[in-house]
């Protein structure tokens, strides 16, 4: 077939496409094709030069090269291609990859972001406690350089120990500062009045310092202010390298649920940090809770206020009770002194531990104390219940029974170990009694010792009181002391040693000139059971009951 030059060329009816589409002003004459088991192939051999335009642009569909097509001429097989399959996999494949990648690198990041986000969970917080907001000690404020602790022996009867490096009296006299990094910082956070309860807590290996409370006109109305302030001393050249300021954190916490208003402050530290050092860095925290002082006859009144603050001291240096009073109190402080001058509370539990309670006065319906291998000591005043717990102390506890009602009894436990064990305990007439002559359903008072001495006495009985009283050491000796006003019976037990009973009182304290009777049996032995009275129908209205092994047993009526 013969093809005229003027005429544009066209494809060949063996359905063979247009190798290199071009002008047809510019291409030469196509050459005589065969045909060959259903291909078109060159009649003979001979090389094709591409065709090279001016611009890609001018043509209709751009320049395309011929050797840039796939062909098999000599193994005369088909041209062989992907399927979609094989294609969809690699994409895919691909595609997967990067996906991996960028998660790895954005999941970093975010992980990084949310660690510098949520980085209070380094911290030694409860899992009962939410966070707020919180405080770096390294983003607090700055404070003047005081080394001399607030809690100076004039205004309670004990003072930090500063470490060795600050025995001196004035900052002067310190260590100069190319020794170490030292320094004092605060913040503070505002607590609504309203909550249900107001609470300071602190976490963490290097928690300790102090806590007071006071008043101030300088608050704004309906809030208390808890000011912190933190003492450091980093002995970053003694091998610890940790920034102490970046490793504490004070937080505006909650309590968990929050369906009840608990707001509170918490004082944590890092769970990782030092456990030893040849010289341990150190932090002290000085923390006040300052209160709104009272405007006219009414006092402030606390729903509910607590503490959970190992080695902190509870150095409540003025009477709390000429401003504040409490529903609920509670003060926990492991290794830490409670000290206090006056405090009002419906409900008070004091704990602690290897450190004294001392409390020259606590007033409240029901009370509760412990510690061990430290002192308990202080006037306690309680119209229902009043439990002090130790070991391997000593107690020495003034009671004051102030039963609301005449139909209204007490209950009054002390115990302790290895320690002597003194108990003073007056009761007194019924507040809200009708009559002089109604009585109380029943006071009952038990001392408990073992390996101590124990020495009880109760001064005053209102008449016709209902009192029993019971008390028993081992390795010990024991003393009872009972008012004139005591009437009921008496039994002493002891072993080894003879017990023995001390008649006295022969004046009538009802003024109506009887005479006391004295049971006839012995007021000495091992075993002695008998009775006093001034009237017989209260032959045995109260009971007494002394055991002591291994000591002698006294009963002084």
């Amino acid at each position: 077939m013969i093809i005229s030059g003027d005429i544009p060329p066209s494809p060949a009816k063996n359905n063979v496409a247009l190798l290199n589409p071009q002008s047809p002003l510019d291409s030469p004459p196509p050459p005589t094709y065969g045909a060959t088991a259903g291909r078109t192939l060159p009649s003979q051999p001979q090389q094709y030069q591409p065709y090279i335009g001016s611009s890609s642009s001018s043509l209709p569909n751009g320049s395309r090269s011929i050797s840039g097509l796939p062909t098999d001429v000599e193994g005369n097989e088909p041209i062989r291609r992907e399927s979609p399959a094989q294609r969809f996999c690699k994409a895919f494949a691909v595609a997967l990859l990067i996906y991996v990648l960028a998660a790895i690198f954005f999941g970093s990041f975010t992980m990084r972001y949310q660690t510098s986000k949520g980085w209070h969970s380094d911290f030694s917080i409860p899992n009962n406690i939410a966070v707020v907001s919180c405080t770096k000690g390294s983003e607090m404020q700055n404070s003047s350089l005081g080394w001399i602790s607030s809690y100076s022996p004039e205004s309670t009867l004990h003072t930090f120990t500063p470490p060795k490096e600050f025995s001196a009296k004035s900052s002067s006299l310190l260590p100069s500062s190319n020794e170490f990094n030292y320094g004092t910082v605060q913040t503070s956070l505002s607590l609504p009045l309203t909550s249900e309860t107001l609470f300071i807590l602190s976490r963490g290996r290097s928690s300790a310092g102090g806590l007071r409370i006071e008043s101030s006109s300088d608050l704004e109305e309906g809030m208390a202010r808890v000011d912190v302030k933190i003492t450091y001393t980093d002995f970053a050249k003694y091998g610890n390298s940790y920034d102490l300021l970046s490793q504490t954190a004070v937080c505006l916490i909650q309590r968990k649920p929050g369906k009840r208003k608990q707001l509170g402050v918490g004082l944590f530290s890092s769970r990782d940090w030092p456990t030893s050092s040849y010289r341990r860095s150190q932090l002290i925290y000085d923390v006040t809770l300052v209160l709104p002082e009272s405007r006219g006859p009414s006092i402030l009144r606390l729903n509910a206020f607590e503490t959970d603050l190992p080695n902190f001291h509870h150095l409540f240096s003025q009477p709390l009770d000429e401003f504040v009073t409490f529903g609920n109190l509670l003060l926990k402080a492991g290794n830490g002194i409670i000290n206090a001058v006056s405090l009002t509370a419906d409900n008070a539990t004091i704990h602690t531990s290897n450190r004294e309670i001392n409390i020259k006065s606590l007033t409240s319906n029901s009370a509760s104390l412990y510690t061990i291998n430290s002192e308990i000591r202080g006037h306690f005043t309680t119209s229902h219940s009043l439990e002090i717990k130790a070991r391997n102390t000593k107690v020495k506890a003034d009671i004051e029974i102030l039963p609301q009602y005449s139909t209204e009894g007490g209950h009054v436990v002390v115990q302790t170990t290895n320690k002597a064990l003194e108990a003073t305990i007056n009761v007194h007439k019924p507040s809200h009694s009708s009559t002089s002559s109604e009585s109380s359903s029943g006071l009952f008072i038990s001392t408990i010792n073992n390996n101590g001495i124990v020495d009880v006495s109760v001064p005053s009985l209102p008449l016709d009181s209902a009192l029993n009283l019971t008390a028993s050491t081992t390795n010990g000796r024991l003393t009872a002391t009972l008012p004139a006003t005591y009437e009921g019976t008496y039994a002493l037990s002891s072993t080894n040693i003879f017990g023995e009973v001390h008649n006295g009182h022969t004046e009538d304290p009802a003024g109506l000139g009887r005479k006391r009777v004295f049971g006839s049996g012995p007021n000495k032995g091992v075993i002695i059971h008998n009775s006093v009275y001034w009237d017989e129908r209260n032959k045995e209205k109260s009971v007494v009951i002394l055991k002591s092994i291994n000591g002698q047993a006294e009963l002084f009526l």
